[in-house]
This record gives structure tokens, sequence and C-alpha cells, in this order.
């Protein structure tokens, strides 16, 4: 799995014998839930921070054309036997399409045929996934992805002008243009549209102006911005609701315009992944070609790099049109060929597109704008268009046609351009020729496509030259193929006949990528052929077998690394074990890990895992046998009678870019890891293993650890034995077990409780949560220890380990072997406190290894439900600069700490979490480039300002509680602007007077710090942190965050300018308390006043430094007072 990690949301600390040094925070992040149930996050830019995966499953990630992709282990038979999709792995393309979790609870999907979408609920995911997994002849299944929105001067440009006067301007022919609507008011498009739908919600009025635009130029009436056919008749299909377009929507869309409306010519300016042309949109553009007989013209896409033609233009029927300028040469952004995978000749025919003007919708494209009508826009959207008008034309001129037909004779007929065909095709549209020239070709390109390696023989590819004339033609034939290429030197096309070429590559004369143009002339005829061939270099095979700890073949997939292109790939064995790929001659990165099962999805608990990495040079055809009895056993030894909990483990390699290829999985204690080094030593290695442990929750009081569901409470603290029985059983008093088919956790929970059941014995793969508690515990048992029901069980259990691990540690260029013995004097010792901030209750306590700030694992997230309040002993690996990010919710709070603690080994700290005053914060100055760091500061005219409204101990948000509110700038009393209470930037170039940033945050879901107002007045003369002042607290509260009612409480009040404001001295600091949420105030000196039970206490602190910069800061219920 390939990975660059940029940082997970773990915490800071206090020392109680030194202070722990901390670094940067990162960005803002978002949860993607896969089809497989599985959950990656990703932050703002969509780069893949951590997978959060199902237990016992491991992942590769890969980067191809710069996605990245994760691919868990059970999905490597679906995606070898192309049952499903790949997208539904691109987290690049997921996060683009707006498929976060918080943007959509469920997964678009399309089924075999292409039909109608349906969703996946993402909280079901996992348990669909088992079921299509065990349903192998279920059809191929696609994501419901999105495409994007990708004339004056142009339209003469394509010779429609000429076409015009010879009598062709489109009348009689439908051309449908499926964008974003249309402006119905348009006085250019009024009388040209015969029909419209709409396949959105949006309705078919354009509020995103491309459509209109589009329409436009195919077929509007305006005396200076003609459309190309401005004969032509429109049918406006709405497939756009903004400018991404629902995969979905476009195929209705299609379907609409090719058999409802009939369509002779559709118009397509969008476009979505760079494809081979077997994607669901080109699979629908070719049914209905074929069926209808309808040309698709379709923009070839605004990517800009080789082999990137978007699909629906990679399909072989569309016409692919690339975008010039009106100068005649290629626009930078223009998506060049060939097309992806076999490198057929894509685009198809330029046209011009950049700079176009043509009809504005009303109210869209300010940044756009010409006139009141109009727009210039720039796109091979904007010269998809000319062409699907030229289309137009010529279906008058020869209205029995066929698609195909109009296809070739359109890209024959081209001016000529001085670039290659993976760049512009045949060359210019020229409809001007198209509709005069008596003389055709039968195809527009020959693709030779991908010449595999070895090359023993000749191929061949045939031009037919139609003469429609009385008179015989004879054509010289020109090419710029190069000496690979035999083509003859001339031809003659009998009257009313044909004539075949036959074009001849010899691939063992060269290796390489070839493109160039036949041009075939004769007296008033020329026509351009585009050629393109891919030989291939020297490549042979490499066969891997893959065999289990069990002696049985295995398919865990292979990721395999050529380590002089850094180019990953995925090698997916059959059912047999073994997987083959054709490969360039180079040294190859090999990783996997073999997890073996006790059944083919039972993924949550493996039996065993053995971890593969190698290295293998490719000179010639080599079979790499991985045999997992091979691998040596990797131990871990705590001290105590301490087991470990989980285990993440990571394999990785560089590649380009800074990014990372890797393969990652979790086991828990009760699996047996192995390593197993094959081929040459790769030192480019780099291993890291994260590891939980502690005493077990619940375990079998003489034998192995068992697991909670994640949303499960607990069964009763100590050891107790219980009967078992069998759901459909009688279950009254006794532990049921359900021998899990697809079914939710939650539900069968609540079924059991109605049965009179203690808990549930879950037996099977365990889906995620969905944050609803279930009604009665359930308890995920291995298969294998229960494949015989057992009479009784006798469990140990405990609310809270009262100790826990946190361990990393990294390996470079080897696979580790034998035992890591955890000793405490290479750890750092935590007293960690969690408090309560409203009901007690379950923490889920989040822990991040970093390395020099940097998180270096996209696996690595140890996580514990601890019983809060409580307070325990904690240890974690320290010294190499490991740090440890932290995170938790629940028990009323939850809270991510944005620094990492970097610990000494030996060494004592105290930590708590949610201590109360839970007030703001602004961190640090970030220390690392992935970071912003927290803080108000100034650059030129700009102030931004970064906090946490309701923080701890250091630089720390409550997500789940963080309130909502407001934050006003002001100078010198008048208002500068407003922002969010966590971020915002304000324009404020003045840099004299006194500036104010008053927040004012308010949660009602919480019962501490309800409402917090706070007033910074400050200077903002200079550039750099600004000298506001940050006010903590030092309060006795006990674990709940209280205080004994009726005694005075001795207390600690602070002011300090924001880290890396510089210094200076404070000058005044009052104190206030209130017992009646702020309706009075009664002063502070060095004890808080008594006050009665049961309510809370509210503080007021005002603080000013003797350079002149103050604050007010007032928390509302910031403790509560016990009796």
């Amino acid at each position: 799995m390939t990975t660059l990690l940029v940082a997970g949301l773990l915490g800071p600390a206090t020392a109680a014998h030194a202070e722990p040094e901390g670094t940067a925070a990162p960005q803002h992040t978002s949860t993607i839930t896969l089809i497989t149930g599985d959950r990656v996050v990703v932050d703002d830019r969509g780069a893949l921070v951590r997978v959060d995966g199902r237990p016992g499953m491991s992942f590769a990630r890969y980067v191809k054309d710069d996605h990245q992709y994760v691919v868990p282990a059970d999905a490597a038979d679906a995606l070898r036997q192309n049952r499903v999709d790949q997208r539904f792995f691109d987290v690049t393309a997921l996060h683009e399409f707006g498929y976060t979790d918080d943007r959509a609870d469920s997964i678009p999907v399309l089924g075999q045929g292409l039909r109608a979408a349906t969703a996946v609920s993402k909280e079901d995911a996992a348990v669909r996934w088992g079921q299509r997994a065990a349903a192998r002849d279920a059809g191929k299944l696609w994501l419901d992805g999105k495409s994007k929105l990708a004339l004056d001067q142009s339209v003469p440009m394509v010779g429609a002008p000429g076409a015009w006067q010879a009598g062709f301007d489109g009348t009689g022919v439908t051309v449908a243009v499926l964008d974003s609507g249309y402006d119905q008011q348009h006085p250019e498009l009024k009388d040209a549209v015969a029909v419209a739908k709409d396949f959105t919600p949006s309705g078919i009025q354009d509020d995103v102006g491309h459509g209109t635009h589009v329409a436009a130029t195919v077929a509007g009436r305006s005396a200076k911005y003609s459309g190309v056919a401005r004969g032509a008749k429109l049918a406006i299909g709405r497939v756009c609701a903004t400018e991404y377009c629902q995969d979905s929507a476009i195929i209705a869309g299609m379907e609409w315009a090719a058999r409802e409306v009939r369509a002779k010519v559709v118009n397509l300016s969008l476009g979505g992944a760079a494809t081979d042309g077997t994607d669901p949109l080109s699979q629908k553009v070719n049914e209905l070609t074929a069926e209808t007989g309808a040309l698709f013209v379709v923009a070839a896409g605004n990517n800009g790099d080789r082999r990137k033609v978007s699909a629906p233009a990679a399909a072989d029927a569309a016409l692919a049109v690339a975008n010039l300028t009106k100068s005649g040469v290629v626009n930078e952004t223009s998506s060049r060929g060939p097309r992806q995978d076999d490198f057929a000749v894509k685009p198809d025919i330029a046209a011009p597109g950049t700079d176009i003007v043509a009809a504005r919708a009303a109210g869209t494209l300010p940044g756009n704008t010409v006139d009141g009508l109009h727009a210039r826009l720039t796109g091979t959207s904007m010269a998809s268009p000319h062409v699907a008008g030229a289309a137009a034309i010529l279906a008058q001129r020869n209205p029995t046609w066929t698609a195909a037909e109009l296809k070739a004779h359109l890209m024959a007929t081209v001016k000529p351009v001085d670039d290659t065909p993976a760049n512009v095709g045949t060359g210019l549209l020229d409809v001007d020729r198209a509709v005069k020239q008596p003389v055709r070709a039968d195809t527009g390109s020959l693709s030779f496509g991908l010449v595999a390696f070895p090359h023993t023989g000749t191929l061949t590819r045939t031009i037919t030259y139609h003469n429609a004339g009385d008179e015989p033609v004879s054509l010289a034939l020109h090419h710029d193929l190069g000496a690979d290429f035999t083509v003859p030197a001339s031809v003659v096309v009998p009257a009313r006949g044909s004539a075949p070429v036959e074009v001849v590559l010899d691939p063992r004369k060269g290796l390489g990528t070839f493109f160039g143009h036949i041009r075939a002339t004769g007296t008033g005829v020329a026509l351009t052929t585009a050629v393109g061939a891919y030989v291939q270099e020297e490549r042979h095979t490499l066969l891997v077998r893959v065999t289990g700890r069990d002696g049985k073949p295995d398919n865990d997939p292979v990721v395999l690394v050529n380590m002089t292109t850094q180019e990953s790939s995925l090698l997916f064995p059959d059912a047999d074990g073994r997987g083959s790929a054709r490969l360039p001659v180079a040294d190859y990165a090999v990783l996997a890990r073999i997890s073996q099962h006790t059944t083919n999805y039972a993924w949550y608990t493996p039996v065993s895992a053995t971890e593969v990495a190698g290295r293998v040079s490719l000179a010639s055809d080599v079979a790499l046998d991985i045999d997992a009895r091979q691998g040596r056993e990797v131990t871990v030894g705590l001290p105590g009678r301490n087991v470990v909990w989980n285990r993440d483990t990571e394999l990785k390699v560089p590649v380009r870019a800074g990014r990372t290829t890797s393969v990652t999985g979790r086991i828990d204690g009760r699996t047996p890891l192995y390593s197993l080094p094959v081929g040459a030593p790769l030192p480019e290695l780099t291993y890291s293993s994260a590891l939980q442990g502690g005493q077990p929750r619940v375990s079998v009081a003489e034998g192995f650890p068992l697991n909670y569901f994640e949303d499960s409470g607990p069964l009763p603290a100590g050891e107790h034995t219980y009967d078992v029985a069998e759901r459909g059983a009688d279950v009254r008093g006794k532990l049921a077990l359900v021998r899990q088919a697809g079914e939710v956790p939650l539900d069968v929970a609540r079924a059991m409780q109605t049965e009179g059941a203690v808990a549930v014995l879950w037996a099977g793969p365990v889906p995620f949560g969905s944050g609803e508690p279930t009604a009665i515990p359930v308890i995920a048992v291995p298969e294998h220890h229960v494949a015989v029901t057992p009479a009784r069980l006798a469990l140990r259990v405990v609310a809270s380990s009262p100790v826990a691990y946190n361990l990393f540690k990294q390996d470079k260029g080897a696979l580790p072997a034998g035992t890591w013995q955890v000793r405490h004097s290479e750890l750092a010792e935590v007293k960690a406190r969690y408090h309560s901030a409203g009901a007690d209750g379950f923490v889920t306590a989040r822990n991040y290894p970093s390395v020099n700030g940097v998180v270096p694992f996209n696996f690595g997230t140890l996580d514990e439900r601890v019983a809060a309040p409580v307070e325990r002993t904690e240890y974690y690996s320290a010294g190499n600069g490991i740090g440890w990010f932290q995170e938790g919710f629940g028990a009323g709070t939850s809270w991510a700490a944005l620094e990492p603690v970097v610990y000494a080994p030996g060494r004592r700290y105290e930590r708590s979490h949610q201590k109360a005053v839970h007030s703001p914060r602004f961190g640090r100055p970030s220390v690392v480039s992935w970071s912003q760091g927290g803080g108000v500061d100034r650059a030129g005219d700009t102030i931004t300002m970064r906090m946490s409204p309701f923080g701890g101990t250091g630089w720390v948000e409550n997500w789940k509680l963080s309130g909502y509110g407001t934050v006003d700038l002001l100078r010198d009393g008048v208002a500068v602007g407003w922002a969010d209470i966590r971020q915002g930037q304000f324009t404020a170039p003045e840099r004299t007077g006194t500036y104010e940033l008053v927040l004012d945050a308010v949660r009602h879901n919480a019962e501490l710090s309800t409402r917090v107002r706070t007033n910074w007045k400050f200077s903002a003369a200079t550039d750099g942190r600004l000298p506001l002042l940050e006010v903590d607290y030092a309060l006795p509260v006990d674990l709940r965050n209280s205080w004994q009612a009726g005694v005075p409480m001795p207390a600690r009040f602070t002011a300090a300018r924001q880290a890396g404001a510089g210094q200076a001295a404070i000058r005044e600091l009052k104190a206030y308390a209130s017992f009646d949420d702020g309706t009075t105030w009664a002063p502070v000196k060095s004890l808080v006043p008594a006050g009665p039970a049961g309510g809370f206490v509210s503080l007021r602190v005002v603080a000013a430094d003797t350079e002149g910069n103050s604050v007010d800061q007032t928390v509302l219920r910031a403790y509560r007072l016990k009796a």
C-alpha cells in the first residue's frame, strides 16, 4: 500500500518530573468508508492519513496515475476476476467525488447492465461486502462515480461558413447536449431547443453556465456568435447538477437522447478519469452507438498529461476532441493520448476550445463575462461542441451515414496540424472539406496499440478509400511514421468504388511509442489517417507462487515496486496461489502479508500472519516461491503478566514525490506473526510495528483473550462462569452463541436481550459499529475456538486495564525476527487521568506514533476503551524521535490533542485528559510542513486565527462537543470581519490602533464550559505571532471535574502571551467566581469561595501585560460542586 502519511490526531501531556516536548498539528481530516466497510482517513487535499480497517485485515496501498489506492486483502479476488470496479478503492477519486462520510452516508453503485444507481449504506457496508464476496456469481459492481464539466473566430476556423454557403447548416438534424441545462430565456437558444429533460434534482434552468455556453456553440442563433450548426435543433438533457455529474445521471441522459429523442449527434462536454474504454460510461457509448446509430462527440479532458484521455471519450465509438488555441496550437491543458493501457489512438480530432465566446446563462460565470449575454471559456468542453455541430452538418449532407462513417469522414478531412496524433488526433476539424469532398476513408485512425514483447513478426492494418465520384482518383500517400512502417507510395481509387491500402509495422526494427499521420492527396482531395503503436520494451514474466502456513495455496495480493521507475502495482494470485505479471527489466521490491484464516471471509481473527519482503532482479523469466511455512516467528515480551492486545504493522518502500508503497495490517495478541525474507535484501524497506498491551478487558479465565464489539457495554467486572447456548436454544441467563451470517450486532443483541441472554458471543466477521450502544454486551470470539459449542465459559473481566503499553519500533532494511523484549527502562511512564466531562462511561483512547513530528505509519492507531473516570499507569516507547499523538471520545467528551508528545526513556510524566477548565487555547506554531499549527498571526495585510475554543491542557480541540458561535475582529471599536470559532482570516492592512478579537462560543450538549466569552485586546503592528494573552487554570478538581461543596478551593490562574509571541510582564490579573451562571460575581483571592452542593462554578479572569495587551475571559460552568 502506497503511503504519504501526514498526521494522526493525538495528544500532549504535562510532566510530573519533566515537560515533554511537543510539535505540530495536522490539517482537517475526513473519513471515507470503503465498499468493504473499512475506513480511511484523508486530509483536506485527499492525501491518505491512515487506514482504520477491519481487525485482522491487511491492506495494500499503491499509487497509480497520481491516485492513491487502498485495497483490502479480501478484495483481491474480486479485482483479479474483474467483478468489482477498482474506483471503490481509489481514495483520491472518492474524496474528489465528495463521498466522504460527512457528506454521504451511503456508497452509490451501478450493477450489471449499468442501469439506475442503487446505494450501499456505509453502516452496513462490511456485512454487504461479506455477502457479495460469498456470492461469486454476482455481476460486476461499478462505482457510480462523477465526471467533471470540462465564436466569432472559432466557427470560421473549422470551415462552417463554407458549409453554410453550400447549403448545409444542420437543418433537420437533432443534436443532444447533455450538460448543466440551459438558460431558457436566452435569445440565442429559445428558438433552437426542441425538447429538454432534467436528470438531476436541480431543474433544467442552467445555474452553472457551462451547458448554455456549449449548447450555443453547437447551434446558437446569433448574428455575431453563431453556433456551428445554426439550423440544427437541440435536445437539452441536464445531467450535471453542479460542475460534477453523476455517472447514473449521464447514463440516463444518454439513453434518453439516443433512444427516445433519436438524436443523430450527442455532445458530452464532460469527462471522468482516464480509462481504457471499458468503464461504464464508455461501454454505454459503444452500446448506444451500435443500437441507435447516434454519434457521441466527447471532450477529451483537461488534464494535460499523456495517456489521460477521459471517459467516455475513451470509448471506441466516441469521437474524442482535443482543444486547440485559435493559432492552431494544442492547448497545454488538453488531455493527451494514447488511450490508457492499450495505447489506442486517442484523441480523434481537434477543434478550437480556447477563449471561446458563446452564450452566458443569466447570473453565471461572473469571472468570464464578455457582456450580459456572453462569456469566454476555455477547455475541451468548448472544442467538443464545434465538432458536434460539424457532425450535424455532415449528417444533413449524408442522412443515411452511420455514426462510424460520420466519425471517420470528419477525422479524415481535417486541416493538418504540426503535432502528434497523441495530442491532436488527425488534426483540425474542417467541415467545409467534409461536406464537399467525394473521396473518403473508412477509418480515421489505425491503432496498432500495444505490441507485446517478444516481437516475432509483422502486423498489418488496412485503410479502405471510397470514391463517390464518376472518375477514378489517384492518391499519393505520404507518412512520417519512420522505418518501422511500410506504406505504399500511391493508390488509385476507382469511380464509384473502393481501394484498400495495407500499412505494415515491423516491431523488430525499434522499441517505444510511434505516432504519425498518413496523408493521401490528389486533385481536390486530402485525407488524413492517424497511426499509433507502442512496441513494448523487453519484458519477462515474474511468476509468484504463494503457499500459506497450512501448506495450501494462498491468494493474498502481492505488491510489486519497480525500483527504477518507482511505479507500483498489485499482483493477484489465483485460487491455486499462482500469479504472474509481464514486467520490464528492473529490480522489484516484493511486499506481501499472508494471512491464514479459518474461513475465506473471517478476516477479523486470522490464525496467523506472515509478512514478506525482498528484492527480485528481473532480467529473464523468474519464479518466486513465497512459502509462509518458512517464516520465523516475531514475538513481543511485555513485563509482568500483560499481553499484547493489538499489533499494527507496515512494510513500505519509497516511491516518487515523497510517497511510499506499503502493505499494512492489524492483528490481535492471539495471532502469531511471522516474517519471511524472499529474494535478495531490500535496503529501502522500512518496517514499522505499533503495539498495544496490558490486561485484556475480557478473556477466558484459563485461556485466550476476547474482544468486545466497539459499541458493546461491559460484563460485570471479576471472574464469572456462564452457561453457553446456541442461538435458537434456550439462552435465558446464558451467553448466546451466534454464528454470524450477514447480520448487524445491534439487531442481534436486541433480539437476544428479548430472549433473556446475558451477552452475545459473536463468532464471525465483526463489522464496524454505528455509535449506538448494544442492548447487551457483544463479545467477539474466534470461530475455531467455538467450533464445538462449549457448555460453559469462565470469563475474567476488568473495567479497564490498570496498566497499558503503547509501543512503536522501526526496522530499516530488513524484516525483524525473534523476540522484541520490552523493558521498562526503555519506556516513559505516564500517570494518566481520564476525567469525565459528563456521565461516567467508556472513553475510546487512540494513540498514533510519530517520528520527528511526522506520523510515518498509516495504520498505527492503537485504540483502547477506558472506563472513565479513571487514573492508571501507561507506558510509551520513547527516544529516537518517537512521539505520540492522542485523541479520544466518550464519557460526555471528545478530544484531539494536536501536538505529538516526545517522551524521554526512563522518565515519569503526568497527563490529564479533559480536566477542567475547558477554555480557548491557541497552541503552538507548526514546525512541520504539513501543519498550519494554531494561534493568531499577521502576514502582510492578513490576520489569521486558529484556536480550540474548548481546549484543555495543551492544544486540544473537542470535536463532538466543539460547539458553535462567532469570532469578531475589531479595530478601535470598528468591525473588521468575523469568522468561525475555530479558524478564520481577516483583511486588516492598518497596523496602528487597538485590535480586539471577540469570541463567543456555546455548546449545549456539554455539562461543563457551556459558554465561553473572551475579549482579547492587542497590537498588530508587526508580522508574525501577535501578542494575545492566553489564560491557564490550575484547579485541584477530581476525576469528575468536581470540588467539594462548602469548601473554598485553592486555585491558580495565570496569563501569558501565546507561544511564539515573545514575552512581557503581566501587570494585572484578577479572577472572579459565580454560582448563578454569571448573574453575580465574587472576587477570588487565594481561594475560590465555597459554593452549594449540586451546582456549578463559573470563572472570569481579567489580565493585562505591561505593553497594553489584555484579555477578559468568562467560562460558564467551569466545574461542578459535589456534596
